[in-house]
């Protein structure tokens, strides 16, 4: 008898998939301000860059401040910011979100299709872990946290 009932397809509003938020991706110095940047935006992703808001000379915990108060996610090249107190003090005072990108010897051209390929891993991570964070992402798009 129940072999032969009819079952509806439509899915249910309930399990249906909404996507997910996109944050900003704000580019440290060191991701420059040019190839990466207009990739991204060809991309369709919203971008910010180190000199539309800090000095060039800013500290790094200046950028800090700003990518966590606007509740953005950074991308940087640089791998010690880890291991520097005043840097990781900063993430966690503004509860920033940081991304390193662990790949050596890339050209500008090479890290912007690196970033635009794993946008959407970047961005999964940033929903699934709690703000603050510091990771690294390496070429194979393989995300870890470090704190």
């Amino acid at each position: 008898m129940s072999a032969n009932r009819r079952r509806s397809r439509k899915r249910s509003v309930a399990s249906s998939k909404q996507p997910p938020e996109h944050r900003a991706l704000y580019l440290d110095r060191n991701l420059g301000k040019h190839v990466v940047a207009s990739a991204l935006r060809d991309a369709g992703f919203q971008v910010e860059v180190h000199d539309d808001h800090l000095p060039i000379d800013a500290p790094d915990e200046d950028w800090i401040e700003l990518v966590g108060t606007r509740g953005w996610i950074a991308l940087t090249k640089d791998k010690n910011i880890r291991y520097r107190y005043a840097e990781l003090d900063a993430v966690n005072t503004h509860r920033a979100r940081v991304v390193v990108i662990r790949a050596k010897n890339v050209t500008g051209n090479e890290l912007a299709e690196l970033v635009v390929k794993h946008h959407g891993k970047i961005q999964r991570f940033s929903l699934t872990h709690a703000a603050p964070f510091v990771a690294g992402i390496d070429r194979a798009g393989k995300l870890s946290q470090y704190s």
